[in-house]
């Protein structure tokens, strides 16, 4: 029997409004599948580090995946991912500096390398005003 997303959050909800499945056995049945995801991940590490030096890194990379799985299955929760604030000087000079390689990616190389000469001179607003001169050209 195959149910789609909706009829099987259907048929899950109508289980436990009659009593016929516990909230327990839905954590437990969550439970073995975070295992099973962790033991496929960790399988799958040992057979790419098996596979040799070209694959180290993504096998690096599952094992990493597969110890926060583990983690997950043991109910230790996860560390939420620290999000840096951007004073607003920093933020200012990462739109320059992205507007500065949007405008000179375009350009050919002996443009690219007299905006480069500026930039050094005069600075990044002074190569983005050439690098912007240079580009309607």
């Amino acid at each position: 029997m195959k149910l789609d997303p909706r009829q099987s959050h259907y048929v899950l909800q109508a289980l436990l409004a009659q009593g016929k499945v516990g909230a327990r056995h839905i954590k437990q049945v969550l439970r073995d599948w975070q295992k099973e995801i962790a033991a496929l991940r960790q399988r799958l590490a040992t057979l790419e580090e098996l596979g040799g030096r070209s694959v180290a890194r993504t096998g690096r990379r599952i094992a990493k995946a597969a110890r926060r799985t583990a983690k997950a299955a043991r109910g230790v929760a996860a560390k939420p991912p620290v999000k840096r604030r951007l004073s607003p000087r920093v933020r200012a000079l990462r739109r320059q500096q992205g507007q500065y390689m949007g405008l000179v990616r375009r350009l050919s190389q002996a443009q690219k390398a007299s905006v480069r000469a500026v930039r050094e001179k005069k600075g990044l607003p002074a190569a983005i005003r050439v690098a912007l001169s240079l580009g309607r050209s």
